[in-house]
C-alpha cells in the first residue's frame, strides 16, 4: 500500500479524472478553428495520402493527424480522441515529475510538477482536437529521456529513446524540426572541435530525431522539390509578424482577416482595418498556390522587414507579450478572458527569467544536457517570435522551464543551505 502511494501514477490520477472531464464537458460537435484541418488531414492520412489530391497543402506536419487515424477509420465520435487529450496532460504532468525526480528532492518535484498540473492556460485546448496536449506530453516524456541520458548513470539508450520522442515532436510541431536542425548540425560541429562521448550522444539524439523527419521530409520533397521543407505556414505567418502598419502588433490573421471575429458577439468584427492595409497584398499573393504562395508572403515580409525594421523589433516584442501574456491584437477589444490569462504567463516569464539568471549565476556547476535544454528552449523561442505568436503555442515549452527553474531552485536552496551562508 506505502509503494501504491508513492506512485506518481496513482498520486496524480485525480489530474487524470478532472482532464477528462474537461475534454468531456469543453467538447462540441461541430469543428471549429484548426479541428477541420488536423481531421481533414487523419481522414486523407486513412485513405494512403496526405496533402489533398490535386493541390498542395502541408499547413502541418502529421504528427497529430497519425494520432486521429485510428478515429476516423473506426468512425468513432468525437469525443473519444477530444477526451485522449486528458490522458495526453496526465501523462505529461507525471513525465514531468519523473523528470524532475532525477534532479532534486521529492518536495521540489511535487512543488513544480503541480505548477504545470495547474497551469490552466493549457486546459482550453484540451476539449478541441489540437496539437497542445499531444506536444505537451511528447515534450514531458523527451525531458526524462534526454535528462536521464545525461546523468553518470545514463545509458545511450536513454538518448536514442528520446530522440524518437523529439522527432515526432517535430512532426507534431513544425518549429522543433528546425531547432532538431540546428542542434544536430551545433552538435556535429562541437564534436569536429573535441572528441566528448556526452557531446555524441546527444549528437545522436539530435540525429535520430532528424531521421524521424525524414520519410516526410522525403514526401514534401516529392511534392515541392524543396529539401527541409516541413509545412507552407510560416510565410502568412512572418507576412503577418512583419506588418509595417502602426496600430498593428504582428497577430496573425486569415485570408478574410476574420481570424478573431466571433469571440464575442457585443464586439465588432475587425476585419474591415486590416483589409484596408492588407487586402492588395493577398489579392496579389492569393493568386498563386502552394510553394509559391508561401515564397510570395516571405518575400513580402522581408520586404517590410527592410524597409521597417524598427517596426518589425516592435512586433516581435508585441510577439512576446502574446506568447507569455495573451496580449495585445490589432484592432481588438480587451476581453475578460485575456485578463485571467495574464496570472499563468507571468509566472512562467518569471520562472524563465529566474532560470536565466540562475543559468549565469551557477554556470561552473551546470551539466551538459543543462546547457542543450536551453539551447532548446531559446532556438524554440526564437523562431517563435521571428513569426506570429500567441499563447497556446508557449505550451509546450512550459513543462521545460519548469524543470530548469525546478534545478535552479534546487541550487539556490543548496547555497542557502551551505555553511559559507
Amino acid at each position: 500500500m506505502k509503494k501504491l502511494s508513492t506512485n506518481p501514477w496513482f498520486c496524480f490520477l485525480p489530474f487524470l479524472l478532472v482532464y477528462t472531464a474537461l475534454a468531456a464537458m469543453g467538447h462540441r460537435n461541430d469543428m471549429e478553428g484548426d479541428e477541420g484541418r488536423y481531421f481533414m488531414f487523419a481522414q486523407n492520412l486513412a485513405q494512403g495520402f496526405y496533402s489533398p489530391r490535386g493541390e498542395l497543402n502541408l499547413w502541418n506536419g502529421p504528427g497529430y493527424p497519425l494520432v486521429l487515424v485510428p478515429f476516423v477509420l473506426l468512425k468513432t465520435p468525437l469525443v473519444l480522441p477530444v477526451m485522449l487529450n486528458g490522458l495526453f496532460q496526465y501523462v505529461s504532468v507525471v513525465m514531468l515529475y519523473q523528470s524532475l525526480r532525477l534532479l532534486v528532492s521529492r518536495q521540489l518535484s511535487i512543488v513544480f510538477s503541480l505548477l504545470w498540473a495547474f497551469y490552466y492556460v493549457a486546459y482550453k485546448e484540451l476539449a478541441w482536437l489540437y496539437t497542445e496536449p499531444l506536444s505537451s506530453c511528447l515534450m514531458s516524456v523527451f525531458l526524462f529521456y534526454f535528462i536521464r541520458s545525461g546523468l553518470p548513470s545514463g545509458r545511450t539508450r536513454d538518448a536514442w529513446i528520446a530522440g524518437l520522442f523529439f522527432g515526432y515532436l517535430a512532426l507534431t510541431k513544425i518549429i522543433f524540426g528546425y531547432v532538431t536542425l540546428f542542434l544536430l548540425l551545433g552538435t556535429s560541429l562541437l564534436l569536429l572541435l573535441k572528441r566528448n562521448g556526452r557531446i555524441k550522444q546527444y549528437f545522436f539524439t539530435w540525429l535520430i530525431a532528424f531521421l524521424v523527419n525524414i520519410p516526410y521530409l522525403l514526401y514534401t520533397f516529392q511534392l515541392t522539390g524543396k529539401p527541409l521543407y516541413w509545412a507552407n505556414s510560416g510565410g502568412m505567418s512572418f507576412y503577418w509578424a512583419s506588418t509595417p502598419v502602426e496600430g498593428e502588433f504582428g497577430d496573425w490573421n486569415d485570408d478574410h482577416f476574420t481570424a478573431y471575429c466571433g469571440y464575442d458577439s457585443t464586439q465588432p468584427c475587425n476585419a474591415a482595418q486590416f483589409a484596408v492595409h492588407h487586402q492588395a497584398d493577398y489579392d496579389r499573393i492569393f493568386r498563386l498556390q502552394g510553394v509559391e504562395r508561401d515564397e510570395a508572403f516571405r518575400q513580402q515580409a522581408w520586404e517590410n522587414i527592410r524597409q521597417h525594421p524598427v517596426k518589425y523589433l516592435k512586433n516581435c516584442i508585441a510577439n512576446a507579450g502574446r506568447l507569455f501574456f495573451g496580449i495585445p491584437f490589432s484592432y481588438h477589444y480587451f476581453r475578460m478572458a485575456q485578463l485571467m490569462r495574464i496570472p499563468a504567463g507571468a509566472l512562467v516569464f518569471f520562472l524563465l527569467i529566474f532560470s536565466c539568471i540562475s543559468c549565469f549565476y551557477f554556470r561552473g556547476k551546470a551539466e551538459p544536457w543543462w546547457w542543450m535544454l536551453l539551447a532548446v528552449l531559446f532556438l524554440f523561442l526564437a523562431g517563435t517570435l521571428a513569426v506570429s505568436a500567441y499563447q497556446r503555442m508557449l505550451t509546450v515549452a512550459v513543462p521545460l522551464i519548469v524543470v530548469l527553474s525546478a534545478v535552479a531552485s534546487a541550487n539556490w536552496l543548496q547555497r542557502l543551505r551551505s555553511p559559507a551562508n
